[in-house]
């Protein structure tokens, strides 16, 4: 928002002042003043956005400050741009020094205070929040809480109906507190309204009560509510604490199922759960909610129950009730398209009967009918968020916007300038954030990319946002958001933000849309398609910041082409083209000294990175996707003081090495050949957490002093020699906080697993991959791996190997694959393990998972995910397995 926008330009004005002091010192004056009107606006943004009775007006002035806001940024960043490109070409300023000073003083004058003023002003005219607004709020409340009518059309949620109905039968020594979530949508409130109103429900609980709590509470109604279901005796003129103490004298009396509908907060919950008898045995609890915490608080003995997709089968039986009240009566000719709406609502129930309802609106003559409904199916994403606004999916996702924190809408909104039904790598998302300036420096020890890994987290937490793959560790890998919600960041960070704009060819017109020649409003811009006709159009973005493309398929950039693709963005901070294969090194790219974020492929003759890349003093992320089993860097890395992750999956060879101080900020450098991987060049990053080394291994890892790295956290060993390894280095030398190992290639022997990995009393996650140890058997003998939570082998000779009782106490996850002459899988891992998957294994080791599954269930409270491949039940598999 606008204030995160000011915040990055008061932090941005710092950096330039440092990096270029000749230029920026001629507008000090002007500067500081500047300065000092940003902070006058930050505060006032931040007053403003905590009194939500304004929040209207808020908006409006948000918006027009981050216009301002944008221009300064705008102008500083010009002149910086072009000092860099005369001074590059060794040509006199093509500027006068003092232009920037008048520039700056300029839109002062004219845009900064009377934009400011004009919002101070009015919003100080704004009528504060009164009793009646508060008492037409809790009327609202009251209202809501009648009981809801059973949706008669529910399909996909019977399994889920039945497993909550058997949970809320088991009898209990104390009040159970049961939840449901999900994200905004997903049909919480359906199923729990069908529980509700269920026979057995019925019969089960004397006394059944359902509130609905909503994002605005009062504790007041919430009693009042509660004992109207209890009494008929009117309580309304008595003190909220009698009211609390008569809720729990009356529920102390009966046997009471409370389902407390649409739970926003932590709070909301205590204030039901201190009326509540909770020593009570058998009553229970249903809660619906979209946030995990509010579950896990509510109990935190118990996982919620979460509400999966329809499948699309269900989907399409949806729709067709919602539209012609049950199956069969849809127009045979028209069937494609029904299926094509139903795959489009992406599984979601509230979507599929918004758009059933558009759907049936539009039903006339037969061609009317279908002419309406296929410009339906082209866009029902569109139709979702944009009609029928009292169901709308905006209108219930925007509840869930609105109570997100300021720091977190950004980050939000950046999701809906990504492809559709695409999985993001969290580690990319955090360096685009940071990059984007959405990520803030808190008080404390935590780094910026640990900061923005809350930010994930929370936003998962909070149902907006889902978990796709995960680390061994079991933290997110990737995340997506559901069509829906991307739609509505599109929406909501589109034309009136400018945050954010996707571009997209209407194919069957050969035009993109929005047009490129609007290109030039947009602040960020993401393309992941038809990208070269794109560049071809010649688009022109001197005020985008951000370039994102996630094509599914590579884009060859041709020669000619290269410096056209940059040259559209001159400020550009973020350029995401992974997919992108240019040829050669764009030399366009020196002149892009803002970067802070650089991705890209490089193509066959592409293999090495100027010294002139240094001069991207900006640069923090930087990711060269190579096939080439090499990649020179002719920069000193070192002096790339801003710079956190450089990554690349051919082996980096560093030919400059000069006696500079080292790089404070460095996190991840990964692959570094063993060639440039000497103590000289890790004592320069003195604060490494993630090292990949590609090369010869067998004397590297005795000559280099890996135990200086005393952040390094994850370590990726990738052996390439003629022989195998002969031996790891003493369990003494690794790093000393080393979480996470993978080893590659390293052919070691099995014994060293027991004299040098079981001894790392801090390892946690352990990947051996294509034939890390070869040789038959494996005998662990217990002794050590104390910490150690996975453990995968891929490709491996291995036949035989046992454990001993006390062997890996702590392991729960383990990966196989391609282990084709295992034998069998050691039954004495059942204790711990709570994953298993398999994939290319022997008979014998598929009929030991099997068995390891059957030993965990007979475990109380034992459960195990066994994943076995499609291709192993084929071969081993004669019946599904259940688990």
């Amino acid at each position: 928002m606008a204030e995160a926008a000011i915040t990055f330009l008061l932090e941005n004005l710092k950096v330039l002042a440092v990096h270029y002091r000749t230029l920026i010192s001629s507008a000090d004056s002007e500067l500081k003043n500047l300065r000092m009107e940003l902070d006058s606006m930050k505060s006032f943004l931040e007053d403003a956005a905590s009194q939500k009775s304004k929040s209207k007006g808020f908006k409006t002035w948000e918006n027009q400050i981050r216009e301002v806001v944008y221009k300064i940024e705008d102008v500083i960043d010009e002149c910086v741009t072009q000092a860099a490109i005369d001074s590059s070409r060794k040509i006199k300023l093509s500027f006068s020094r003092g232009d920037l000073a008048e520039k700056v003083r300029s839109i002062r004058e004219k845009e900064v205070k009377p934009v400011f003023e004009k919002a101070r002003v009015e919003f100080a005219t704004l009528p504060m929040p009164d009793v009646a607004d508060e008492h037409s709020r809790n009327a609202v409340n009251r209202i809501r809480q009648i009981e809801p009518m059973v949706d008669e059309n529910i399909v996909g949620f019977e399994d889920a109906i039945e497993e909550l109905i058997g949970d809320l039968k088991v009898e209990s020594s104390e009040v159970e507190v049961i939840s449901i979530v999900g994200m905004p949508g997903l049909g919480k409130t359906t199923v729990a309204s069908k529980i509700y109103h269920d026979k057995i429900i019925d019969y089960e609980f004397t006394k059944r009560i359902w509130i609905n709590v909503s994002e605005v509470w009062n504790r007041r109604d919430i009693y009042l509510s509660i004992l109207k279901k209890c009494t008929n005796e009117d309580m309304s003129s008595q003190p909220e604490i009698d009211l609390a103490t008569k809720v729990k004298e009356k529920l102390n009396q009966v046997k009471f199922l409370l389902v407390a509908d649409d739970v926003w907060t932590v709070d909301a919950w205590q204030d039901i759960r201190v009326a509540l008898p909770m020593n009570k045995g058998s009553c229970k609890v249903l809660i619906t909610s979209r946030y995990d915490q509010v579950a896990l608080n509510a109990n935190p003995r118990r996982d919620p129950h979460r509400l999966r997709f329809l499948t699309g089968e269900e989907s399409w039986k949806l729709l067709q009730m919602e539209v012609y009240g049950g199956e069969g009566n849809w127009p045979t000719e028209w069937e494609n398209i029904g299926k094509k709406i139903a795959t489009d609502c992406g599984g979601l129930p509230l979507a599929l009967k918004v758009v059933g309802g558009i759907l049936k609106s539009k039903i006339s003559t037969r061609d009317a009918t279908k002419t309406a409904w296929k410009k339906v199916s082209e866009s029902v994403g569109e139709y979702t968020i944009a009609k029928d606004k009292e169901r709308s999916m905006e209108k219930i996702i925007a509840l869930s916007y609105d109570k997100l924190p300021y720091h977190l809408r950004d980050c939000f909104l950046y999701f809906g300038v990504f492809p559709e039904d695409f999985e993001m790598s969290t580690w990319n998302l955090k360096c685009l954030w940071i990059a984007e300036g959405f990520v803030r420096e808190e008080f404390g020890d935590l780094s910026l990319e640990e900061i923005a890994d809350e930010y994930i987290k929370e936003l998962i937490n909070r149902n907006l946002v889902m978990v796709g793959r995960k680390n061994a560790l079991g933290e997110a890998k990737t995340c997506y958001v559901h069509d829906m919600i991307r739609e509505f960041c599109k929406k909501e960070g589109g034309h009136e933000l400018n945050f954010a704009q996707e571009i997209k060819m209407l194919t069957r017109h050969g035009i993109f849309k929005p047009p490129v020649s609007e290109i030039a409003n947009f602040r960020r811009v993401g393309i992941h398609s038809h990208v070269m006709k794109f560049f071809n159009d010649k688009p022109d973005g001197p005020h985008t910041r951000s370039f994102l493309c996630f094509s599914k398929e590579s884009i060859d950039v041709p020669l000619e082409s290269s410096s056209l693709v940059l040259k559209a963005f001159p400020l550009l901070r973020v350029f995401e083209g992974n997919t992108m294969k240019f040829s050669k090194f764009p030399i366009k790219l020196r002149e892009l000294i803002h970067l802070r974020y650089l991705s890209l492929a490089a193509g066959d003759n592409f293999k090495a990175l100027p010294e002139d890349i240094g001069k991207l003093w900006n640069l923090q992320t930087l990711v060269i996707t190579t096939s080439s089993r090499t990649f020179e860097i002719r920069a000193d890395i070192s002096t790339m003081e801003r710079l956190r992750h450089l990554k690349t999956k051919g082996a980096i060879i560093l030919t400059k090495d000069k006696k500079s101080a080292p790089n404070q900020n460095l996190q991840t450098l990964s692959r570094l050949s063993t060639s440039s991987c000497k103590d000289e060049v890790l004592s320069k990053a003195p604060n490494i957490k993630v090292l990949g080394i590609h090369g010869d291994l067998d004397t590297l890892l005795n000559n280099v002093n890996l135990q200086m790295l005393a952040c390094l956290t994850k370590l990726k060993l990738i052996h390439v020699g003629q022989v195998a390894m002969s031996k790891l280095p003493k369990s003494s030398l690794f790093p000393p906080n080393m979480r996470i190992l993978s080893l590659s290639a390293t052919k070691l022997d099995w014994g060293d697993m027991s004299s040098t990995l079981s001894l790392l009393l801090k390892l946690e996650v352990l990947k051996l991959q294509e034939y890390a140890f070869k040789g038959e058997k494996w005998d662990d003998n217990g002794k050590g791996f104390d910490s150690l939570h996975s453990l995968q082998i891929e490709r491996s000779d291995l036949i035989t190997w046992s454990i001993s009782k006390s062997s890996f106490p702590s392991l729960g996850s383990l990966v196989l694959k391609n282990c084709e002459k295992l034998v069998a899988i050691p039954l004495g891992l059942a204790k711990s393990l709570h994953t298993l998957e398999i994939e290319r294994v022997t008979k014998t080791a598929f009929d030991s998972a099997l068995n390891i599954d059957k030993q965990k269930n007979s475990i109380a409270g034992g459960k195990l995910k066994l994943i076995i491949a499609p291709g192993d039940w084929k071969a081993h598999g004669n019946q599904q397995l259940e688990s």
